[in-house]
């Protein structure tokens, strides 16, 4: 933060102005770190680095989670197949989640519409398919 100001002397709009911000930079850096993820896969550095796997390498290295290694490895992969998932994530109309529990059903023909119905989608409204067209799950 550039002002070391404590938070409770921030005036309420610009406090709210600086979370906002906040969260625009987060979902940039979200996807920027989605997609050196999946460059470094597709080079296999993590094997230069003498580790077996991404996940291996996301976990001791990156010091991730197994659980945000997972989400941040799989939606690398499926941005590989829908580069529109990467700037979907950048401005927040999706998230890791969504990303995830939609790649395995996305094609070509059904995507923009898969898509645009799980944009701004809760994990949940996602999941339970109220939001998305049931042709579209097998």
């Amino acid at each position: 933060m550039e002002d070391k100001r404590p938070l409770q002397s921030i005036p309420d709009d610009e406090l709210l102005q600086r979370l906002a911000e906040l969260m625009r930079q987060s979902r940039r850096a979200e996807a920027d770190i989605v997609a050196h993820i999946a460059e470094v896969e597709e080079r296999r550095l993590f094997a230069h680095e003498a580790f077996p796997s991404m996940f291996a390498y996301c976990m001791d290295v990156l010091h991730l989670s197994e659980a945000e290694a997972y989400l941040r490895i799989a939606a690398a992969r499926a941005t590989g197949k829908h580069p529109v998932l990467l700037s979907m994530l950048a401005d927040g109309r999706l998230h890791l989640t969504a990303i995830v529990l939609l790649a395995p059903h996305l094609t070509l023909e059904n995507r923009d519409g898969l898509l645009e119905r799980a944009t701004h989608r809760s994990k949940r409204q996602i999941w339970s398919r109220r939001s998305l067209p049931a042709r579209t799950f097998p």
